[in-house]
């Protein structure tokens, strides 16, 4: 349920932007930028105000099951991500427009390149992820401090106690479930390296 609502989400937000004139080359100079960047911060401002009433789904669980556990996409990610598709249409309009003025043909090559790259590094980011989500061992971590950004998302510190008595430290983005300091959170590490880990505030997805 949670890929179907994203994907309609994505397509939602895209197309009101189309319907704008957001990437039409005779839509204007404001519009091919203001279209875009003014969905997606309606958007934003409705997976705040939806997110800000989501529950946090570890609270009420009494514990996870044993490995492999199934993976799903977080709520908070399937609100979040759609909101920055219709960024996506302005570097995509502006080089459109380029090209009608000149020959940019290694432009689009590179640029192609970086998004192949750029997709590639997030793909092996989030693989990680569903891998210690699903297999790793679970523990409770505890949140010392929060660092207030001003971007969309804050940074966290936190600690926590492997099975074996190892105490491990990290710092995380939290990825809208606003956790406060002196939280605890379940965090998934692998045993064997447990610098090797994810906090459930940091993921895109949720364990059961």
């Amino acid at each position: 349920m949670q890929i179907a609502i994203t994907i309609a989400l994505t397509v939602f937000y895209v197309g009101i932007s189309l319907m704008l004139g957001g990437v039409h080359p005779k839509s204007g100079m404001p519009w091919w930028f203001f279209a875009p960047t003014t969905v997606a911060f309606l958007a934003s401002f409705v997976a705040i105000t939806i997110i800000g009433k989501l529950p946090l789904p570890w609270v009420k669980k009494q514990q996870y099951s044993l490995s492999p556990r199934r993976v799903r996409p977080s709520w908070r990610g399937v609100f979040w991500l759609p909101v920055w598709a219709p960024l996506l249409l302005v570097p995509w309009h502006f080089l459109y427009i380029l090209r009608m003025h000149a020959d940019i043909g290694w432009v689009l090559y590179l640029v192609v390149v970086l998004a192949l790259a750029l997709l590639a590094r997030q793909a092996i980011k989030r693989w990680r992820e569903i891998r210690l989500l699903r297999s790793g061992e679970v523990t409770m971590a505890i949140v010392h401090s929060r660092q207030v950004t001003g971007e969309w998302t804050d940074r966290i510190v936190y600690q926590f106690k492997t099975a074996g008595g190892e105490t491990v430290s990290g710092r995380a983005w939290d990825v809208g479930y606003n956790v406060s300091e002196g939280s605890s959170v379940p965090v998934f590490y692998n045993a064997n390296n447990p610098t090797n880990h994810v906090i459930a505030c940091a993921s895109w997805f949720e364990a059961d």
